[in-house]
């Protein structure tokens, strides 16, 4: 009888166990998700900058050219 009892113990704490780690796993994929969103961003405002960069370098560009006429 106590055989019996022993194992139903250790399976339930095997089971609480198994519980336990799927809810780590599920947080752990959740803050996957997340991370991966976050990078996305990121990757979506660093193409922005990058694209506002340029166009700021542009501007610089015409705005020596127009400087160059005022010097001549």
């Amino acid at each position: 009888m106590i055989f019996v009892y022993s194992m139903q113990t250790n399976k339930n704490m095997l089971i609480d166990l198994m519980q336990n780690l799927s809810a780590i796993a599920e947080e752990n994929a959740a803050g996957t998700q997340e991370t991966s969103a976050s990078m996305e961003e990121l990757s979506v405002t660093i193409e922005e900058v990058a694209n506002a960069s340029e166009g700021l370098a542009n501007i610089a560009e015409t705005v020596q050219m127009h400087i160059q006429k005022f010097k001549l």
